[in-house]
């Protein structure tokens, strides 16, 4: 395996990995949160959000665990506590009666409404003043290494 050493992967190595702490810095975390005017913990919002991007198909507990990175178990854990809060309810799974589909409800998707419009207020704050040009071509270069990270993955 070759040892990479070109200065703009370097660069871009070190800015993702800022990257990633960015929604854990405390800074962040108290404005988000501040914004919302509840006590929602972003461990909630990450569930809600897993059921949502899954598409047309509601996802079962195993797909948002997939989603989220974690154990079947843990992801059990976080959809019984939102099924508990009222952001999400379990409906018997079609094609498998043992399984369950989770589904947002109306609560549970006017907290991701309120969430995205807070991250997106603070996202126009922290980039005020850019060219708009720039902020089109970073969400551009942003998706194409998604895209390149989605098939890294598919490949394995």
């Amino acid at each position: 395996m070759s040892t990479i050493t070109t200065s703009p992967l370097i660069a871009l190595d070190d800015a993702l990995f800022d990257i990633q702490r960015l929604v854990r810095r405390p800074g962040y975390r108290a404005r988000l949160l501040a914004a919302l005017g509840s006590k929602v913990e972003l461990s909630t919002v990450r569930v809600l959000r897993a059921v949502e991007r899954a598409g047309d198909t509601p996802p079962c507990v195993g797909d948002i665990a997939e989603r989220l990175m974690v154990d079947p178990s843990t992801a059990s854990r976080f959809v019984e506590q939102q099924v508990e809060a009222g952001y999400l309810t379990r409906a018997r799974h079609p094609d498998d009666g043992r399984r369950s589909q989770i589904l947002l409800t109306d609560d549970g998707q006017s907290l991701l409404d309120e969430v995205t419009d807070a991250r997106r207020q603070l996202l126009d704050e922290v980039t005020s003043g850019w060219d708009p040009a720039d902020l089109e071509r970073l969400s551009d270069l942003l998706t194409l290494l998604r895209e390149g990270f989605d098939q890294l993955e598919s490949t394995t």
